[in-house]
């Protein structure tokens, strides 16, 4: 962690500053994100880098705008937490009024030490050499060993016990009212008492810094020992309050160590002391303890939470006595190095002993200065006249340059020592020394005003000027040429303009349309590239951009500060005072980037990135229905119909910036595609039966996604779609086409055999019939030969010679039958009085 112990250095070396006015962004933490507004005691950071927060009530764990809670109805011996350190192997270790617990995936695990049957009280704590627990009980000092087991080192010193400390040699100190005892790593121990330079009223604080000094207190008091001495030595004059009781020193990742005092948090590093308090920024006075976390966040701990914003990269000066701070339009360096701050009330020398007002600027807008040749601040406004200040002379005065020297935009020196206006109005304004008159080089074309934001010269002399009608180049002949959208220019107007190494120059708009690179040869214009929103921008509306050393491009906004390459961005969350920057208020020099603002003066210490790595995103609790789960997950059954709604929520543990953490999430078995979330929640409305994978991943702002967590679980389906009610469904379907074919099978064997007995018995007529009918075939045949009839009597004589009746032989041999009768004419001749019977009554006429 070299890059940290770097930015530690830069960040702390910086804290005089906070005497001089300058102060550091420190943001209080509350309801807001999730926590408290008091009663916190202590705080650490487990090993998956989640913030465990100890308070009066409960146990909290901070996941970046949302707490998960533990109090005394989940288990906890007791809501009062006065200690919580991290467990080898994961999890915390905590201690609260009635008990000593571990808190590990979830689960609340109970410690009893000594065979006592209930949960052993630990007065104080301590993390010694692999990160084992030491703990100290009534019943005396013990020791982690595996899993939940304790050995007991020794037993309870007499008189009062004040805290247990560590260092990074994996020695443990215990401080009591006599003094201090040391447990080292190979067993030994060794004790100092009051002869050996600790305090009288004994050790309540006590850290091993990381070059083995060990630094005791109390009170007052505090003492250091060196490696190698026998005795303490009085440190005392390093306090500038009392030490605070029941706090906790912090031994930082650069080996310095942090001791709360009653005024402030002290830092000790080598031989420097430095004090963070009030008047630099801390929002309080007395401090419990100061924890830094792995992303390198300082957190101090006293009547609230607190953490130093920016990295401790940013502090803000707001250059005067009210709450909103003085408007900076432009900064600049005086001929001793001096910073100059130009304001909307004169023109200000920031220093290290404090602000000057440069007499004779006092209720002037100073829009832009700069220093000459001979060594003349030249101070020019956008609504009065131009002010200069000569070498030697304490007050300034107004500057005899006639009508021209009113609403002047901006000012510059060229390498030959020519002083250069922007004008608001008319244009490029050159100074003749020699006349002492303002010359106008580039003005107005016809009655359009040509205003002037900026004028810089390039590596090969030539002046290029942003203006309202678009770029100026001034050729070292002398020659100006515009440059307009004709060239490939935005058809906007320029506020300003930056070079960088390689000759080219980035050109920003008066509308919002982001940083546009171009090269001029040979009074030619190439566009080179151009960079908008989300290219290392924050915002397409530009105030100002310069080049640092480095060749580092640095632009400002109404979004704050950026980066380009590599992209970094500076605002409100990191820290500045403001975001809504002053036009051209911007320095890249050194180390150290200055920007303007509405509310005061902004320094960005430049230092080594700290390594982005991508955060890891958890799964941190699971709601089915009415019933929620939490890691490790073990055992998650099915979930029935009733509960196939699932809400996931998610945490990245960063706290660079919480509102900067995005989530992508896919749920597999459902949809294949990431996609975006807003918030730590996601959730699923009756899902349909079915195995599925919920899967995660985080990033920071705009960076690189972390590694994917996933989450197996399964949805069980209705009861008609269960693999038994469909096997049951599909064996009775089956069922049901077996005797729909059985039954089919008998019809259609019915239907056989019907038909047969049917064909039977019609064959069986049929052969009856044909036999009647070969027998009538014959008889037909009988009677259509020749046969001898009676002539007389008509009796027809058969084979034998017996003479039949006709009608009985027809009848014989055929199917016909005969019935009788008596024909008219029979009738008359058998029956003569028929016929006179007849006559008499008419029916028949008379002869």
């Amino acid at each position: 962690m070299a890059w940290l112990r770097i930015v530690l250095m830069v960040a702390l070396g910086a804290l005089h500053l906070s005497a001089d006015g300058w102060r550091r962004p420190i943001a209080v933490l509350g309801p807001d994100q999730g926590l408290p507004s008091g009663a916190i005691t202590c705080l650490t950071q487990d090993s998956d880098g989640f913030l465990w927060v100890g308070t009066e009530s409960a146990l909290l764990r901070y996941e970046g705008g949302h707490c998960r809670r533990w109090g005394r109805e989940d288990g906890l011996p007791s809501g009062f937490i006065h200690r919580v350190l991290p467990a080898w192997g994961g999890g915390v270790w905590v201690a609260t009024l009635r008990g000593l617990v571990r808190v590990r995936e979830g689960r609340i695990e109970t410690i009893t030490l000594n065979g006592a049957g209930q949960p052993s009280v630990a007065v104080a704590l301590a993390l010694g050499q692999g990160g084992r627990l030491w703990a100290l009980t009534q019943q005396g000092l013990f020791v982690e060993e595996e899993g939940l087991r304790f050995h007991q080192r020794t037993g309870r010193p007499e008189g009062r016990v004040f805290t247990l400390g560590s260092g990074p040699s994996g020695t443990v100190y215990l401080g009591t009212e006599a003094g201090l005892k040391a447990f080292l790593p190979d067993g030994s121990e060794r004790e100092w008492g009051a002869d050996q330079g600790l305090p009288a009223t004994g050790v309540a604080m006590v850290v091993e810094d990381g070059a083995g000094r060990i630094w005791a207190g109390s009170g007052r008091s505090l003492a250091m020992k060196a490696p190698g001495d026998l005795w303490f030595t009085d440190e005392s004059r390093r306090l500038g309050a009392s030490l605070s009781p029941n706090s906790i020193p912090f031994l930082d990742p650069d080996g310095s160590v942090w001791l709360p005092t009653q005024g402030g948090a002290l830092h000790v590093s080598g031989s420097e002391t430095t004090l963070l308090d009030a008047s630099g920024g801390l929002p309080f006075r007395w401090v419990r303890t100061v924890f830094r976390d792995r992303e390198g966040t300082l957190w101090i701990l006293g009547t609230a939470l607190a953490r130093l914003q920016g990295g401790g990269r940013v502090w803000n000066h707001s250059l005067g006595a009210g709450i909103s701070g003085e408007v900076v339009w432009s900064i600049a360096r005086d001929a001793r190095g001096t910073l100059l701050a130009a304001t909307d009330n004169g023109a200000l020398r920031v220093g290290t002993a404090g602000l000057t007002r440069i007499p004779g600027t006092e209720g002037h807008r100073i829009k832009s200065l700069a220093m000459d040749r001979a060594g003349t601040l030249w101070m020019v406004s956008t609504i009065g006249p131009a002010l200069w200040l000569h070498p030697g002379s304490r007050q300034a005065e107004t500057a005899p340059l006639g009508d021209l020297g009113f609403a002047v935009n901006t000012v510059m020196t060229d390498t030959q020592g020519r002083t250069w206006l922007g004008h608001g109005r008319q244009g490029v304004l050159r100074w003749d020394p020699m006349a002492r008159q303002l010359v106008q080089e580039v003005g107005p074309r016809g009655t359009t005003p040509l205003g002037v934001f900026r004028i810089r010269e390039d590596g090969q002399g030539r002046l290029w000027a942003a203006t309202t009608a678009g770029l100026y180049l001034r050729e070292t002949s002398g020659t100006w040429k515009l440059f307009t959208e004709a060239d490939g220019l935005k058809p906007f107007g320029l506020y300003g303009l930056a070079f960088l190494p390689d000759g080219s120059a980035w050109v920003h708009y008066q509308e919002p349309q982001g940083l546009t690179r171009i090269r001029i040869d040979q009074g030619r214009l190439t566009v080179l590239e151009q960079r908008v929103k989300g290219q290392g921008l924050h915002s397409n509306l530009l105030y100002a951009v310069e080049v640092d050393a480095q060749g580092r491009t640095w632009a400002t906004s109404d979004q704050g500060l950026d980066r380009v390459d590599p992209p970094l961005h500076i605002g409100r969350q990191e820290g500045m005072v403001s975001e809504d920057c002053a036009i051209q208020a911007l320095l890249a020099e050194g180390g150290h980037i200055w920007v303007g603002t509405a509310a005061g003066l902004v320094r960005y210490d430049v230092g080594p990135d700290q390594p982005m790595v991508p955060p890891t995103a958890h799964i941190v609790q699971i709601t089915h229905g009415t019933r929620q789960a939490e890691p490790p997950f073990l055992g998650l059954t099915p979930f029935p119909r009733s509960e196939a709604t699932v809400t996931f929520r998610v945490a990245a543990p960063t706290y660079l910036d919480e509102s900067q953490v995005r989530f992508q999430v896919r749920l597999l078995g459902l949809e294949d595609a990431w996609r975006e979330v807003d918030g730590s929640q996601v959730r699923y409305p009756a899902l349909p039966g079915g195995q599925y994978r919920f899967e995660v991943r985080a990033a920071q702002g705009d960076g690189a996604f972390g590694p994917v967590v996933g989450l197996d679980f399964r949805v069980r389906p209705p009861w008609w779609r269960t693999w038994w009610a469909m096997g049951l469904s599909g064996l009775a379907f089956l069922g049901l086409g077996v005797l729909t074919l059985r039954l089919r099978v008998a019809s259609l064997a019915r239907g056989k055999a019907e038909l047969e007995a049917l064909v039977a018995k019609r064959t069986m007529e049929l052969q009856a019939r044909n036999a009647e009918l070969s027998s009538a075939l014959s008889q037909v045949k009988q009677l259509s030969g020749l046969l001898p009839i009676c002539a007389s009597c008509k009796k027809i004589r058969d084979d034998t010679g017996y003479w039949n009746q006709l009608e009985h032989y027809i009848s014989a041999h055929s199917d016909a039958d005969f019935t009788h009768g008596i024909c008219p004419d029979c009738a008359d001749a058998l029956y003569p009085e028929r016929r006179q019977t007849k006559r008499h009554d008419g029916d028949e006429p008379s002869v």
